[in-house]
């Protein structure tokens, strides 16, 4: 049991995205051109990626803004509310 979930521990921290593109070779026999375009399609796959997950953490933060906004407007409403309420509270009630 242990080994199994030692096992899927690796293969889940393995699997996740490689955002390392590897040097291109330094020898012509292993093909610079084709060498270069896989390399230049990883990098435009990670600037994709890199660009993709700062839309999504504007998005989160937009929102989360948002949010801090509607509440803190919230509370000043429920403070005016309690205000109110004490202002039209007879003056004989405690």
């Amino acid at each position: 049991m242990r080994t199994l979930l030692a096992t899927f521990a690796v293969i889940a921290l393995s699997s996740g995205a490689n955002a390392y593109c590897g040097p291109v070779p330094d020898i012509a026999k292993d093909g610079y051109q084709g060498n270069d375009l896989q390399r230049t399609l990883c990098l435009q796959n990670e600037l994709a990626q890199a660009t993709e997950d700062r839309a999504i953490k504007s998005e989160i933060d937009a929102t989360l803004s948002k949010l801090q906004r509607d509440l803190q407007q919230q509370k000043m409403l429920q403070q005016q509310l309690q205000i109110e309420l004490m202002k039209s509270r007879p003056s004989y009630l405690p």
